[in-house]
């Protein structure tokens, strides 16, 4: 059995409670275990920034690919008959707590009869608490982190969501989760505002690092001592204009107090906006940001823009960034407020690794957003400049910690042989569908392709069109339409990929088979057109220019939705 003992004064839970492999997670008890069948069941499990962050690969949804058992020692957890690997299974626990705060967590994990090597613990939303533990069999590890719960805007939402649970996740063989107590503490708290290269990212499991998109902001924690708490507030494709006009900042200046920091990077999809060009607008939103900081008593610091894995023709580094961070260091200078600069120590990284080897670093065929690697190298460089910072040099080391090395090629897994998108219809039914003859626009179109054709979402932008920002809800549908190569380059030759267009039959023909034939192998050499009729795709008569109504478009999906 496992025991969980609960310090909340306030807290309807008793102080201690046995705990088995039969308590999944539900809103009501307010406790338990969070594997793939209570997560589908419930709506909240599935929104990645509420919860731990790590998802099955798209060829496992619908699967239950963990089992939990109760040990002499805890609860473990172990692969289901209809998984096909015993790896990097998630051990992942929820607990709800009385309010948004920091809390002092401890937990006990004892090894089975076999050494247990590579052990990792991440809180939150994936926020890394420790990695590389070593357990000898028969033995337990104890540690203790500081955490903090605060509400969130999830992406793709723009309600605020109130969160108040503690997510736990242990990642090793041969162990099992053997004790936990988390009890309210004071304080202060690390705040961090920034885009994609800093935000909370989900990771698929198997787990594999290299395969995991990542922010340094959320492997800022396994360099923290206890004593210290880091809030992650960072969001794919946003600005210094946009963290506050889509209501992220006041989340932060309603929770923000005196003595807390306010950790600030910006500047990759500022760029992309004429207003917020460095010397301007990304200049004077910067200052306001610290003056107000100041204001509630807080402490801000400037970090530089992250460096892209860009490369010129000539075999020269190709340098994106450099009037953002200068801007930076001018304005530090000014107003007195401390600068790491991250965009020196990243681009230099780059340069030495070179342009093949720095890869490794970066999400495969990615060249601004890293994995596990590259965050956990950046965060750790940020660790040590914070260390030389007043107040904060109590919670971190200067020292580096043991290297995470990724291997010399990384490759993102594929589907199991003879894999077919085999999942449960994302679409609406026709009585259900708003605004039936309306015409639908482009990325509306692409939106339900990617579901149907099962693509993993993505929750990053890597900037190839002029007119879609990062963070316009449809970047992580542009991203993926492009990945896949769902949009034939004749529909973008002018170099935008005009999302907000009507779809012609002729482009929606185009997608659908696209997407079609990377499913079905046999059917790379048919033609379009042809391909669409039999298919069912193309009903009554093909007229390519005309435009594709919203209860046309659904019936072209739910016919491939069919033949897939």
């Amino acid at each position: 059995m496992y025991q969980k003992s609960i310090a909340f004064a306030s807290s309807q839970l008793p102080a201690d409670l046995l705990v088995s492999a039969t308590d999944l997670y539900t809103e009501e008890k307010g406790y338990g275990f969070v594997i793939e069948k209570n997560r589908r069941e419930q709506e909240l499990l599935q929104l990645p920034e509420l919860n731990s962050a790590f998802l099955v690969w798209y060829w496992d949804n619908g699967k239950d690919l963990s089992t939990l058992v109760d040990t002499a020692k805890g609860v473990a957890i172990t692969a289901s008959e209809s998984c096909t690997y015993h790896k990097g299974l998630p051990l992942s626990f929820k607990l709800k707590t009385p309010y948004p705060g920091s809390y002092q967590v401890s937990l006990t994990i004892s090894c089975e009869d076999t050494d247990c090597d590579n052990l990792m613990i991440f809180t939150g939303r994936r926020h890394l608490a420790a990695r590389d533990i070593f357990i000898k069999a028969g033995q337990s590890y104890q540690a203790s982190f500081t955490v903090h719960i605060c509400d969130f805007i999830p992406r793709g939402k723009e309600q605020v969501y109130e969160d108040t649970t503690l997510d736990l996740t242990i990642l090793g063989e041969h162990i099992s989760l053997s004790g936990l107590s988390v009890k309210e503490i004071d304080v202060p708290v690390i705040y961090i505002a920034g885009d994609s290269t800093v935000t909370d990212q989900s990771g698929c499991y198997p787990y594999d690092p290299g395969c995991c998109y990542s922010g340094w902001g959320q492997m800022l924690s396994a360099y923290a001592k206890s004593g210290v708490a880091i809030s992650n507030h960072a969001h794919s494709g946003l600005t210094t204009e946009s963290f506050r006009s889509e209501g992220h900042y006041d989340i932060v200046k309603r929770f923000i107090k005196k003595g807390d920091y306010y950790l600030i990077q910006f500047a990759h999809n500022d760029q992309k906006c004429s207003e917020l060009d460095a010397a301007g607008g990304y200049r004077t939103r910067l200052i306001t940001y610290i003056e107000e900081v100041r204001a509630c008593g807080a402490f801000p610091i400037i970090i530089t823009p992250l460096a892209r894995n860009t490369w010129k023709g000539d075999g020269s580094y190709n340098d994106l960034l450099l009037d953002y961070a200068a801007e930076c260091i001018r304005i530090g200078e000014q107003y007195q407020v401390p600068v790491i600069d991250l965009h020196e120590y990243s681009m230099n990284f780059v340069k030495q690794e070179g342009l093949d080897q720095a890869k490794r670093y970066f999400y495969p065929k990615d060249y601004t957003h890293t994995n596990d690697y590259g965050a956990y190298l950046m965060a750790g460089y940020i660790a040590s400049r914070l260390s030389q910072i007043e107040g904060l040099n109590a919670f971190f080391d200067s020292a580096t910690k043991p290297s995470w090395n990724p291997p010399k090629t990384i490759s993102l897994p594929l589907p199991p042989k003879g894999y077919e998108a085999e999942h449960s219809s994302t679409l609406p039914s026709i009585d259900k569908l708003e605004r039936p003859d309306d015409v639908i626009t482009r990325v509306e179109f692409l939106n339900d392709l990617v579901k149907t054709v099962g693509y993993v979402p993505v929750n990053v932008y890597n900037d190839m069109y002029p007119d879609v920002a990062g963070h316009e809800w449809y970047a992580g549908v542009v991203e993926v339409s492009y990945q896949n190569s769902l949009v034939d380059p004749k529909y973008t030759a002018d170099g935008c990929f005009h999302p907000l267009e009507p779809v012609t039959w002729e482009q929606l023909v185009s997608f659908c088979i696209n997407g079609y034939k990377s499913r079905k192998a046999a059917a790379l050499k048919e033609d379009s057109v042809p391909l669409a009729e039999q298919l069912g795709i193309i009903k009554d008569s093909y007229l390519p220019e005309n435009a594709v109504t919203r209860k046309e478009a659904l019936y072209a999906l739910l016919a491939l939705e069919k033949a897939l």
